[in-house]
């Protein structure tokens, strides 16, 4: 009966239907745009997150000139150190790079319980005199000792002596060391892990759900009238990049007009091509920072004026601003790394202010975007939720009016009215009557 009634008033209320029908409407499209949001959350969503300029990005993975450098602490001793006992510290500077590092300077600060055993430091055993209190720590500022140069595969050992004011334990935390050089001026922790390859931290970024891809990008200005090839020299600013073929595809910007990207060659500007009037097959000359030139085979031409992931600018002055040089040419980031790199590293080690701007590597990010197949399941689950979540408010707050009307239509039919209440108007009808004849009577119409 619950069904008749409803069929019936669905055509009699021809309003209540049409602002049902909108309800529905409203409940499928609520749960398909819910639905449809967290599918492209991890892309569309965080799409300006993962841009080409992360600059936190950047931060994390710019590897600085003069990363070759590495200090180990270690203690003669850990664990509980009684009152007035003494412990040795160690610390064993590396140079794993092939440039010397100038300027090796070592900060080493105990906490308070613990003091330097006066005249007890040393460099490689070698005492270091005319310093009494802590040389690594020396004076009111607190100043670090400059061990002087470190040449390529050398290492020194420092150390010296701590003594316990009470007792107290000696781990890690007890002493804090750092170590600086001209070529990398912000301190390092001791036993700070080593920089990772920036090919290695694409492979392993990769690697991760939800990532589709993760290539290495490396940025650098050369300086002006660094680029050189059939007898002339290319006027103006010089900037190298090196990215591979899966970066490449990702950008529609980056039109290569001829030939390809490969491990060993070059890709030339437009505009370099054409000012030094070469194209794929001849040799183009690079020179770099160091006063070091190499010479690479061109293997393609791209148009880069519109590639604006190469060219944005990633200084926080001018953060995003588009900044074209004409003067452009690839690499690959293995040749970045083992060619362009290092002669920074040499620049810098040389001295004389020739590495203004050092390289910028980062690593470029592409998020799986959501499949046909999952928008269609989302759009059929949110259909079907829709329309479930919208009859159960409809029927729940409509039950009880419906039964209302329901209960009341039956007691019309089924419920037998007294006959004073089906007799009323005639009642009402006889009394009028009598009463206007008793009054005529009185006034004696009838006489």
């Amino acid at each position: 009966m619950l069904i008749r009634y409803v069929l019936f008033d669905l055509v009699r209320n021809p309003r209540r239907t049409l602002s049902t029908m909108v309800g529905v409407a409203l409940g499928v499209g609520l749960f398909c745009g819910v639905l449809f949001f967290v599918d492209g959350l991890s892309a569309s969503m965080t799409q300006r997150a993962v841009a080409p300029l992360a600059i936190d990005m950047q931060l994390v993975v710019t590897q600085p000139i003069g990363a070759s450098l590495a200090m180990a602490q270690t203690f003669e001793s850990s664990g509980r150190l009684p009152a007035g006992g003494q412990t040795t510290i160690t610390l064993d500077i590396a140079n794993a790079g092939e440039v010397p590092a100038h300027d090796v300077t070592v900060r080493s600060l105990p906490i308070e319980d613990l003091t330097v055993v006066p005249r007890s430091a040393a460099v490689d055993g070698t005492p270091i005199a005319g310093i009494d209190d802590n040389p690594f720590a020396h004076g009111v500022g607190q100043t670090g000792f400059n061990l002087g140069t470190l040449e390529p595969g050398r290492s020194w050992r420092v150390t010296y002596r701590l003594a316990a004011a009470g007792e107290i334990s000696v781990d890690a935390s007890a002493v804090a060391s750092t170590f600086s050089s001209r070529e990398n001026p912000i301190p390092v922790a001791a036993d700070e892990p080593s920089a990772v390859d920036l090919r290695d931290l694409a492979a392993s970024i990769a690697a991760v759900d939800g990532v589709a891809a993760a290539s290495p990008l490396s940025i650098a200005d050369l300086g002006a009238a660094r680029l050189a090839g059939a007898g002339t020299t290319a006027p103006g600013p010089t900037k190298i990049f090196a990215f591979d073929d899966t970066y490449a595809s990702r950008y529609g910007s980056i039109d290569m007009v001829d030939g390809t990207l490969s491990a060993d060659g070059a890709v030339l500007s437009v505009e370099a091509a054409r000012t030094l009037g070469l194209s794929p097959e001849d040799r183009v000359s690079v020179q770099l920072p160091d006063g070091s030139t190499i010479d690479l085979v061109v293997t393609g031409i791209a148009d880069l004026s519109r590639a604006r992931s190469l060219f944005s600018s990633r200084r926080g002055g001018d953060l995003e601003t588009f900044v074209y040089t004409a003067n452009s040419v690839v690499v690959s980031p293995g040749a970045f790394v083992d060619l362009v790199q290092p002669a920074f590293d040499r620049a810098a080690a040389a001295g004389g202010g020739r590495v203004k701007a050092p390289p910028i590597r980062e690593v470029d990010i592409a998020l799986d975007r959501a499949n046909p197949t999952s928008l269609a399941t989302s759009a059929v689950l949110g259909t079907v939720g829709g329309f479930v979540a919208t009859g159960l408010a409809l029927y729940l707050t409509g039950r009880r009016s419906i039964d209302r009307e329901i209960n009341g239509d039956r007691a019309r039919h089924t419920v037998n009215v007294p006959v004073w209440r089906r007799a009323r108007l005639d009642f009402v009808g006889v009394a009028v009557v009598a009463f206007g004849t008793a009054l005529a009577v009185r006034a004696g119409a009838f006489d």
